[in-house]
């Protein structure tokens, strides 16, 4: 599909340790050969951490692993962005099968703490739950979690050599509970949260991404809780840096995509995020192409199922192992192949 915007992109899970390889290939194979140049990678605490090893998720990445993913996005220049997801998206449980990837459940379940969480159990903003709906939260009014996220961070924007940070903050269901967090308003906690980020990346000379549905009201736009916010945390729009990039993602079969004219009326400049049904990520682009304002970067294609699995569906035809990954290599081909 041809794209009028200067980046396509595509965010891959961190690869499992023993398929780091079988993702190099897929870069250096199919992405760059089609055009892309850009990977935002999704390492949650899937990395050795040096300075916080009690933070490591599962099956960390070591820093060869990563020096690898790093030396083919340079030799095709292709920027290579860490994503961590530093709000909601704090637990839940792994894939089946396992590929490390913690996704959220639609019932109050035990459920199990993500990296951050699981080594300091008192920054989880509900620390008393037993079974959380969806994901559990970082509490950002906690003296000690800045200090801890800005040392994941560096280490993670040193290995990864990067310039950018994408920082997740989607679906955050748990915002505002804790007794020091109550005392303001949700959208002042969130845009307090991302500024500091902000900040600290501007320091590293680093941008930061993030994902764009917390800023927009579920009711007003249409989307829902999930693609939109449910718990007042839209006004955070119009308190954060307007040099941030915003993650527009949507996945269903709407036609009218109003946080496009939102993001253009806020002077921010974003990225389009489908995922696996073709037609609704026609439906986005066309929409988008139709009201962009000079504030589109590009595509952002995203998968949420294992980068290695992927890798092989779609170089070696491997049999897909989860029931949409055969969509999404579908989906890929048509907007990435011209």
């Amino acid at each position: 599909m041809k794209l009028p915007w200067k980046t396509k992109g595509i965010v891959l899970t961190a690869p499992l340790s023993k398929e780091v390889d079988d993702v190099v290939e897929f870069i250096d194979r199919y992405l760059a050969p089609n055009g892309c140049n850009l990977i935002v990678m999704q390492v949650r605490y899937r990395y050795q951490f040096r300075l916080h090893p009690e933070c490591q998720g599962y099956d960390p990445l070591s820093y060869d692993d990563v020096k690898k993913l790093v030396a083919v996005c340079r030799r095709h220049g292709i920027r290579l962005v860490p994503k961590m997801n530093l709000h909601g998206h704090q637990s839940g449980l792994h894939n089946t099968p396992t590929d490390g990837i913690l996704h959220g459940h639609s019932e109050a379940i035990p459920d199990f703490r993500d990296g951050l969480l699981r080594a300091y159990p008192e920054l989880d903003e509900m620390p008393d739950e037993k079974g959380v709906f969806y994901s559990r939260s970082i509490c950002l009014t906690n003296p000690l979690v800045k200090l801890l996220v800005f040392d994941l961070m560096d280490e993670l924007l040193d290995v990864f050599e990067a310039d950018a940070m994408h920082i997740g903050c989607d679906e955050v269901f748990h915002i505002g509970l804790c007794p020091e967090c109550a005392k303001y308003s949700n959208a002042k906690l969130l845009a307090d949260w991302i500024n500091a980020l902000h900040d600290h990346l501007r320091e590293r000379g680093a941008e930061l991404m993030m994902w764009g549905d917390r800023f927009l009201n579920a009711d007003e736009t249409g989307y829902g809780i999930y693609e939109a916010s449910g718990n007042h945390t839209e006004d955070a729009l119009h308190m954060v840096a307007k040099d941030i990039i915003v993650c527009d993602w949507h996945y269903e079969s709407q036609t009218e995509f109003p946080s496009v004219d939102i993001f253009r009326d806020a002077g921010l400049r974003m990225y389009v995020c489908p995922m696996r049904v073709k037609k609704h990520a026609i439906n986005f682009i066309e929409y988008a192409k139709a009201h962009d304002g000079g504030h589109i970067e590009g595509l952002l294609m995203t998968t949420w199922f294992g980068s290695g699995e992927l890798a092989r569906v779609m170089l070696r035809g491997e049999e897909p192992r989860w029931r949409h990954a055969a969509e999404i290599a579908d989906t890929i081909r048509y907007l990435f192949e011209e």
